[in-house]
């Protein structure tokens, strides 16, 4: 007898602990917004290296666009040279996030480079609950942006609010004896009238209404005829090829002149540093 009593408390108590245990879980639940919830009200930019870039290409910027109070490093989008995507870092709310993609194979296709960016972009949107994002791309960088929303899909990624590309060859890249020394499936779709670049011009009419669209290039020489301005490496003509792919009215461009204005220069100007800061997040920059 005496058992039995005591069975059916401590039944009766566990009972009680499981009902409160669940209340609590319940309440928690509808009274206290997820991660991925308050995610959803940010929006990250995600910077993208171009053609044998690396950390190095953007690491400097962000850390200058910090400085600012612009918004803040938050996490590093890794992809291996077999296409895995390692995401480290968090996203927390109420701020401006920057994600920085590497590819450690820099010298792989356009169309390699925007499958990966396909799935980093996917999982932000699927782990993260990020709704919409920003894109900033360096030289083929900007070409892999471009690739990915002509490619675009809803429900599948984040909503894209604002494109900016710096030095982006769309009509490719004529240094002479450039090829001679760079041979990969990069250089080759960096070539003028590639099949790469000759898909992404047929596509056009894909490209997304309503995304704002950016276009830097860098001028280091003084040559009256437009056609002879370039960075070094790519002509200013070349990276304004952009705007026979975005719809009327979204595209704006902004030419960087004078000696430091060169390829690799451009993602270190405090020009772009304004010009980017107006751009993507209405910031004023010093």
């Amino acid at each position: 007898m005496f058992m039995n009593v005591f069975s059916n408390k401590k039944k009766f108590t566990l009972i009680l602990l499981s009902s409160l245990l669940l209340g609590i879980f319940i309440f928690l639940t509808n009274s206290k917004p997820t991660s991925s919830e308050k995610n959803g009200e940010i929006t990250p930019t995600v910077f993208i290296h171009g053609f044998k870039g690396g950390p190095g290409t953007f690491n400097t910027m962000m850390n200058r666009l910090e400085q600012q109070n612009v918004g803040s490093k938050r996490m590093v989008a890794y992809v291996s040279r077999q296409g895995h995507v390692t995401l480290r870092g968090s996203l927390p709310p109420n701020m401006e996030p920057f994600i920085q993609v590497l590819f450690e194979n820099d010298r792989a296709s356009l169309k390699q480079q925007t499958v990966w960016l396909q799935e980093v972009i996917h999982r932000l949107k699927k782990r993260h609950g990020i709704q919409q994002i920003n894109l900033v791309g360096h030289s083929m960088g900007g070409l892999a942006a471009t690739n990915f929303l002509l490619h675009y899909q809803d429900g599948q990624y984040p909503v894209v609010q604002k494109l900016a590309v710096i030095a982006s060859p769309y009509k490719g890249i004529k240094k002479e004896g450039y090829f001679e020394v760079h041979s990969s499936p990069a250089a080759n779709d960096l070539k003028p009238e590639s099949d790469a670049l000759k898909s992404m011009i047929l596509r056009r009419e894909f490209f997304p209404k309503g995304v704002d669209t950016l276009v830097i290039a860098g001028v280091i020489n003084s040559s009256e005829e437009d056609s002879d301005h370039w960075d070094g490496l790519v002509h200013a003509s070349s990276v304004k090829g952009m705007k026979s792919i975005v719809p009327f009215g979204s595209y704006r461009e902004e030419i960087v002149f004078g000696q430091s204005a060169t390829h690799s220069g451009l993602h270190e100007h405090p020009e772009v540093d304004r010009v980017l800061g107006e751009f993507l997040w209405e910031h004023s920059i010093e």
